[in-house]
């Protein structure tokens, strides 16, 4: 049971440290945290050089805005956030593309599907395969509303509890559970509009 609490404690510490100024634990807590931001970034961007202009950009407004992180909500969730509002800063014409693949039953089933595609498994052709779904499910992220596709990222890429991310977005939890539901249909009626105009 030690082990288990002390990277959670040492967690903490690093970001204790970091909140006084200290910029080598910041350091510590982007190591630990980067490469997962990473992947959530190269999924959002489909470009390498892209994500890591992002997580950079990311987390050095995160060290300027370090003083605002509550503890409310897990810190790769604070992360994601910030990641999430400047990626969509630079994204304002992007995006008129198609897509006909998302989901179409059953909420399990979007939630295993959003859960499965941003770390894909590790044979490559698995990993191809989940690269293109993760490209199409960004795409049709990007056409939903900003709040809605903040809480359905949140909740299925950074993999918080609704609570949490209220805390990150600052709403009331029975605000994340709407987003989060109309954000899903928005996604399924998509989908299915798509599929209704395919040769």
């Amino acid at each position: 049971m030690e082990t288990a609490a002390t990277p959670a404690s040492d967690g903490r510490d690093l970001l204790g440290q970091a909140r006084s100024g200290d910029s080598e634990a910041f350091g510590e807590l982007c190591r630990e945290h980067g490469p997962r931001l990473l992947r959530q970034a190269t999924a959002m961007c489909g470009d390498t050089s892209a994500a890591e202009d992002l997580v950079q950009e990311s987390l050095i407004e995160a060290w300027r805005c370090l003083s605002r992180f509550d503890g409310r909500c897990r810190f790769f969730t604070w992360l994601c956030s910030i990641l999430i509002h400047r990626h969509r800063n630079s994204l304002r014409k992007r995006w008129p593309l198609p897509f006909s693949f998302l989901f179409g039953g059953e909420d399990a089933q979007a939630g295993d599907l959003l859960a499965h595609t941003a770390d894909p498994a590790p044979h490559p052709g698995i990993q191809a395969e989940a690269a293109e779904q993760a490209a199409r499910l960004m795409r049709g992220l990007n056409r939903l509303p900003p709040k809605q596709r903040e809480v359905v990222y949140l909740r299925f890429y950074a993999d918080d509890s609704l609570e949490g991310i209220a805390a990150a977005v600052g709403c009331s939890v029975g605000t994340v559970k709407s987003r989060l539901f109309n954000g899903l249909e928005r996604l399924r009626h998509l989908k299915s509009v798509a599929e209704r105009n395919e040769p």
